[in-house]
């Protein structure tokens, strides 16, 4: 989790407690009650923060799950190319009549595809 999301995350959480902290040791202090309207702004607040939250949350995701596809995308892309590139290795390789134990242990194949490649590439 990225440090600004729990950033975005804590504060409001932190506005929130603390204003649910004062209000109780105003009620326990015997301190007249916050009017109804002050109660009704403070509801409407924690209501449009949490409403924002949950927006916030959803984009968040939103963007984890594109960059997320993105990284698959390019780990197929790279995997591919180190494969050709393997190959590519192993077939100049035997052209030079190196040996497929030899093949196999320089560029990285199982030794059964380093014989394929050799068998192959030397006729």
């Amino acid at each position: 989790m990225s440090p600004l999301l729990v950033l975005s995350l804590a504060l409001p959480a932190a506005a929130a407690g603390a204003l649910a902290y004062v209000l109780m040791r105003r009620h326990r202090a015997g301190a007249p009650a916050a009017p109804p309207a002050l109660e009704e702004q403070l509801a409407a607040l924690e209501q449009r923060i949490s409403d924002r939250l949950h927006d916030m949350d959803w984009r968040h995701a939103s963007v984890l799950d594109r960059i997320s596809a993105t990284t698959d995308s390019l780990q197929s892309d790279i995997d591919w190319l180190t494969g050709e590139r393997m190959i590519e290795q192993a077939i100049q390789l035997a052209r030079k009549g190196a040996e497929p134990e030899a093949i196999a242990g320089e560029v990285g194949l199982e030794l059964e595809e380093a014989r394929a490649i050799a068998r192959l590439r030397r006729h």
